[in-house]
């Protein structure tokens, strides 16, 4: 895995940028703000120069998860749509994270993708997120 801090369509083709930036500590992973909670959905997500599709399995209040081949390099600001169950749909400005390199040693059980921290919600999205995120069980929770 990949981290700014030293600390988250189909398969693409990776560049040879997402390669670049530090490695992560399982600690950094830990350092979320939240529970992470359940959410399968199809997450579009764009940088300065290309547009790519991808899936979620969790969110939380401070970011999510996006599984996908088209991995990016930490620090690199992308802009995300997504739909909570209820159809309500969430534009919001992020910043990798994480990147989990499907070629590092410990990663072949687990999918490829990137880790993004939200950045500019709104606050009408951060409502949406919150309230989606308080009724549900989390997958797991922070110490």
């Amino acid at each position: 895995m990949r981290d700014a801090n030293s600390m988250e369509s189909g398969p693409t083709e990776r560049s040879d940028e997402a390669a670049a930036g530090p490695v992560a500590t399982s600690d950094a992973i830990d350092r979320r703000r939240g529970p992470r909670i359940a959410l399968e959905a199809t997450v579009d997500f764009s940088s300065e120069s290309n547009f790519y599709t991808g899936f979620t399995s969790d969110i939380s209040e401070g970011g999510l998860f996006v599984a996908t081949y088209a991995l990016q390099t930490v620090g690199t600001r992308v802009e995300l749509r997504f739909d909570l169950p209820d159809g309500y749909e969430i534009h919001v400005v992020g910043v990798v994270r994480w990147v989990r390199d499907p070629r590092d040693p410990g990663d072949q059980d687990v999918p490829p993708g990137i880790g993004i921290q939200f950045e500019q919600l709104t606050p009408d999205d951060e409502a949406a997120i919150s309230a989606f995120v308080s009724v549900r069980e989390a997958l797991f929770y922070i110490d």
